[in-house]
């Protein structure tokens, strides 16, 4: 039937029919257009309310974990500025912070501390997310090893806090804190060797 028209007037005819049933539907069953949109919003509001308490719940852990640091001039501690962006943009929040922190560390022209800093939170980021992304929080923490010797020494010495932060944080199944710190000091000395 609309086979004959022009490709710009099958649009035109289409959206118009579309339009019409569109109309008829929301006349036959009163309310159902704005019983979903508000069924669509509630559900939308619980999504948020509860990403708000799992983003809460995740600072306020790394907060309590971190009073045991052995990091004594507070270089261990997130970033005040990522923590709000955090809580105040709940679902990009997370994207938002990780992709500045990325600016920063792959930005050669900051001093090293600053993009160590970058490279840490990051890290830290990763290894704590809800779903949590293991490897990529130990390949940063490596590189952070690596790269910056003069910076995060702290959270690298020999203590109970930092094995109870791998274990918590960076074990992968299978895995011990010791079987974990060798291979990462195997990989860290192969990649020194090839820098």
């Amino acid at each position: 039937m609309i086979t004959h028209l022009k490709p710009e007037f099958r649009k035109a005819w289409l959206l118009a029919v579309l339009l019409l049933l569109g109309s008829l539907l929301a006349g036959c069953m009163p309310g159902t257009i704005e019983t979903a949109a508000g069924t669509a919003f509630i559900w939308d509001q619980k999504q948020d309310y509860k990403h708000k308490g799992e983003v809460d719940r995740a600072v306020d852990r790394y907060v309590r974990d971190h009073a045991e640091s052995p990091c004594k001039y507070g270089e261990d501690r997130v970033m005040t500025s990522a923590v709000e962006i955090l809580k105040k943009y709940r679902l990009t929040g997370l994207k938002e912070v990780y992709k500045r922190l990325e600016g920063i560390y792959e930005d050669e022209s900051q001093p090293d501390n600053v993009r160590a800093g970058a490279l840490y939170n990051m890290a830290v980021l990763q290894s704590r997310r809800h779903a949590p992304k293991k490897i990529l929080a130990r390949e940063f923490f490596k590189r952070l090893y690596i790269e910056f010797p003069n910076e995060y020494r702290c959270i690298f010495k020999a203590t109970e806090w930092r094995d109870s932060m791998i274990e918590q944080q960076l074990l992968l199944p299978d895995e011990t804190v010791e079987s974990f710190l060798r291979e990462a000091a195997e990989d860290i000395e192969k990649r020194k060797g090839v820098q």
